[in-house]
């Protein structure tokens, strides 16, 4: 089979000898046009500005890595290049856990260096040829937000812009001194206090009175899963969950007003998308049995991914100054 079209093929490695090899073989395939970046990062802006057509990556880079852009194409998070296009990636080590996180998100082919010209040219043309069925695109990116979850709970929550803050608890006094112990104490409890959505500090929409509802709704939220991690008893997160189906239900109602009287289209188109994918994971809250533990700590997750992506630009700007003045 001859390829008509020009096939934009991205290769991708931290080391330039080996990044211009594959260029060159790349280049050498009849039909191909290969662009080359030398960190993921690089990559990254690739796959969001141009459409790629086929993606090779060593696996092994500074952040984001071979295996997180395949991540991000699986789960569409590139505008311009489609989720479904070829993926290669090639590394040194064959680790198990690599290979099967490949496997998860459907890569085409996992190469283990060293390569040879023959070897990557059957591979590129082969895979040209033959699309590989893919599942749906919302898939890979429930598979993402798991992965982003754990991710959160990992890093504190000073480092993280756009975070997600998870209660961890602090260590037990070793000391056994009343006076210690009871320090010790009070800064778990005031550690626990931390919450589970944060809006970011200096954030607005470019509407006070939704940013108000928006931390309105983070505050409900983060009490919700406070007090379900805690395991209090069922009436209280019967209650911590009745406030925060209500403040998703005033946030659904108060953008619909701002929306009619207001001309900024772009902003609504976009944050419309974010309100439709919040409805039913907040329906799911209305009903779901608290009991069946595992089935909130997945809800937890969707909820706590939707916010990271809504708490994002260009729906969030951060502002040196916070808004004094409501347009209500």
């Amino acid at each position: 089979m001859t390829l008509t079209r020009n096939i934009h093929v991205l290769v991708v490695d931290d080391v330039i000898l080996m990044c211009d090899f594959l260029y060159g073989v790349v280049n050498k395939v009849a039909g191909c046009r290969a662009i080359k970046a030398l960190d993921g990062k690089a990559a990254a802006e690739y796959l969001g500005n141009e459409r790629i057509d086929l993606l090779i990556t060593d696996i092994e880079m500074k952040a984001p890595s071979g295996l997180e852009l395949a991540q991000r194409v699986r789960s569409g998070m590139f505008s311009q290049t489609p989720y479904d296009i070829p993926i290669i990636i090639f590394s040194g080590n064959a680790y198990r856990e690599v290979i099967e996180q490949s496997i998860a998100f459907d890569v085409n082919d996992f190469l283990v260096k060293p390569i040879t010209s023959a070897g990557l040219t059957a591979k590129i043309q082969y895979h040209l040829q033959h699309k590989k069925v893919l599942k749906p695109m919302s898939h890979y990116a429930q598979l993402v937000a798991d992965v982003d979850y754990a991710k959160a709970i990992e890093l504190p929550t000073e480092d993280r812009a756009f975070s997600v803050a998870i209660v961890r608890e602090l260590p037990e006094p070793k000391a056994d001194d009343v006076d210690q112990r009871e320090a010790a104490s009070k800064a778990k409890e005031k550690k626990e206090k931390k919450e589970f959505l944060v809006w970011p500090e200096h954030a607005t929409t470019g509407y006070f009175q939704l940013d108000r509802r928006m931390r309105n709704f983070a505050f409900n939220v983060s009490c919700f899963h406070n007090v379900f991690v805690e395991n209090c008893k069922p009436v209280a997160i019967e209650s911590e969950r009745k406030r925060a189906c209500e403040a998703a239900d005033y946030l659904f109602h108060i953008s619909k007003n701002i929306k009619q009287k207001d001309n900024r289209r772009d902003f609504w188109l976009l944050f419309q998308q974010r309100l439709d994918k919040l409805q039913p994971h907040v329906k799911e809250l209305n009903s779901i049995n608290i009991k069946h533990h595992s089935q909130v700590l997945v809800l937890l997750k969707r909820l706590a991914y939707w916010w990271m992506q809504t708490c994002s630009r260009p729906l969030i700007q951060i502002n040196e100054v916070t808004h004094e003045t409501a347009d209500e």
